[in-house]
């Protein structure tokens, strides 16, 4: 069935309004996950994202034919990409002042391959009346043809800022959108590099455990990773370190700030230059044993400069498992930072997909780090 046939099928509700006025349970929802914000400072705007959330789910729902809005229902709401429907991932973005007419919208949304928005929509929040007007949308492939043309500004935080007048689809067009298009439509024609995240499992996987065994397997020989000694093996720190001591003086550092690796961790590195990107990137794991739960096992990844250099802002570190992004790290400019690091635990049956994106935007993914015996 072609999308004109599938239209005209449609029986969209024409007099649909464009605001909605939130339930009760609606607004308690957004007070209750706004305080699962850690930063205070943030509060505020969870708050206001929370309530634009479900003004899009009461929208959604109240057409004649309703769309099912996906969320995480209990974790604060990301700034990014938030909610997704039918397999369309939607950054939806709450107005502010709109004093200049432009729209911030971040920059990893249209460059992550694994995460970026299909479709943007903008809100409006009328907190003290408890409604939310849904006022416009952006294409994914409208938005890369406005940075191609060079028409956008790049602000030193990492986002693009969008004028109002270029938000061309109304209410009504991404009702249809949602209704009648394929998500894949919005992904096609332009020259941002991609790699879809169907095909992130299709490639072979490096099995972490093997590095408990002091060997690499061929999937980590093939991708230049480098064995390193296990850390109980202190090494005397000269003025041009080694990896291992390089390392080793990260995860001093982290100590002080309570980042504790066990010395029952092995681990690797590679230079990334083999792969096409700038930076050198270390692998940690070890098993995790807690008399509650199953046993699990910890992937910690830093990435950090090659010697003599440093990253560039903007660059980021991603880590997804299969069904969704669960780290996205990004270097900051202002920030002064030179690693990025994070950790993931999962089961000894999951496995975990590393993705960078360069400062200047080229993404690499690598293969998927498994923990099979």
């Amino acid at each position: 069935m072609t999308y004109s046939s599938q239209c005209q099928l449609l029986d969209l509700d024409p007099d649909q309004g464009t605001t909605v006025h939130l339930t009760t349970g609606a607004v308690n929802w957004a007070v209750e996950v706004c305080q699962e914000q850690v930063d205070t400072d943030n509060q505020w705007f969870c708050f206001l994202q929370a309530m634009a959330l479900k003004g899009l789910q009461q929208w959604l729902d109240q057409g004649a034919q309703a769309l099912p809005l996906d969320y995480s229902h209990k974790a604060p709401l990301n700034p990014g990409v938030n909610c997704q429907v039918k397999g369309f991932r939607l950054c939806l973005l709450v107005q502010g002042s709109l004093s200049d007419g432009l729209i911030s919208i971040p920059r990893y949304t249209l460059r992550d391959p694994l995460n970026f928005a299909h479709l943007y929509i903008l809100a409006e929040v009328q907190e003290e009346a408890d409604q939310v007007t849904i006022l416009a949308g952006l294409r994914r492939d409208r938005l890369v043809s406005l940075k191609e043309s060079g028409d956008l500004a790049l602000s030193r935080k990492g986002h693009y800022h969008v004028p109002l007048e270029d938000w061309d689809l109304s209410p009504e067009d991404l009702l249809l959108y949602l209704h009648c298009l394929n998500p894949e439509t919005l992904e096609a024609g332009h020259s941002e590099k991609q790699v879809p995240a169907r095909r992130l499992y299709l490639q072979p996987a490096l099995n972490a455990r093997d590095w408990l065994k002091d060997k690499l397997d061929s999937v980590a020989e093939q991708f230049h990773w480098t064995l390193l000694p296990p850390l109980a093996l202190s090494h005397q720190l000269m003025s041009v370190q080694s990896p291992a001591e390089e390392l080793e003086t990260l995860l001093k550092d982290l100590e002080q700030q309570g980042v504790t690796i066990p010395e029952t961790a092995r681990g690797a590195y590679q230079e990334l230059h083999h792969q096409g990107l700038p930076g050198r990137l270390y692998a940690l794991t070890w098993k995790v044993f807690d008399s509650h739960y199953s046993p699990e096992w910890s992937l910690f990844l830093c990435l950090g400069p090659s010697p003599g250099e440093s990253l560039a802002p903007g660059t980021e570190l991603i880590v997804q498992d299969e069904t969704s992004v669960l780290v996205r790290q990004g270097l900051n400019e202002d920030s002064g930072e030179v690693y990025l690091y994070t950790q993931v635990i999962g089961n000894f049956d999951e496995q975990f997909t590393v993705s960078i994106i360069s400062g200047e935007g080229t993404p690499l993914t690598l293969p998927p780090f498994t923990f099979h015996t």
